[in-house]
C-alpha cells in the first residue's frame, strides 16, 4: 500500500504537511499527482486573478476535498481525529511518496507548482 506526504509551501516556507494514508502513488485514477493537478487547475484562475490565498488555506481546502472524496488524510502535528505524529508517519507500511505543492506568498500572482519523489524503499 502506498502513502503520501504532501507538504504545502508558501514562498519557499513550509506551512502545512498532510498525509494521505492510502492511495499515495503518483499516477493512476486515484493517484496523487492527478488529484493535485486537478486541484491546482481548479484554483489557478482565482490565484492568478486575485493572488495566492496562502499555502495554509490551500492545505485546508485540500484536506476538505480529500475527506469529501472519502480518502483518509491526516495533518502532521495536528491533534484529534485529523492529527498524526511524525513517528506515526514513519511507521506507515508500504511505499511512501513525497509531494511539495508550492504557492506564492499571500496575494502573489504566480502559478502553483508540484514536485514529487519517492521516499526510501518500501517498508513492510
Amino acid at each position: 500500500m502506498a502513502y503520501a506526504v504532501i507538504q504545502f509551501v508558501e514562498g519557499g516556507e513550509r506551512t502545512a504537511t498532510v498525509c494521505r494514508l492510502a492511495e499515495g502513488h503518483p499516477v493512476g485514477p486515484e493517484g496523487v499527482m492527478d488529484a493535485l493537478s486537478a486541484f491546482i487547475e481548479a484554483h489557478s484562475p482565482t490565484i492568478l486573478r486575485q493572488g495566492s490565498p496562502g499555502a495554509l488555506h490551500m492545505a485546508m481546502l485540500w484536506v476538505a476535498a480529500e475527506r469529501e472524496a472519502g480518502r483518509e488524510v491526516k495533518v502532521m502535528g495536528g491533534e484529534g481525529e485529523l492529527g498524526i505524529a511524525a513517528a506515526e508517519v514513519q511507521a506507515l507500511e508500504g511505499q511512501g511518496y513525497f509531494y511539495e505543492v508550492h504557492f506564492g506568498r499571500l496575494g502573489e500572482r504566480s502559478m502553483p507548482l508540484v514536485l514529487q519523489h519517492a521516499l526510501d524503499t518500501p517498508r513492510s
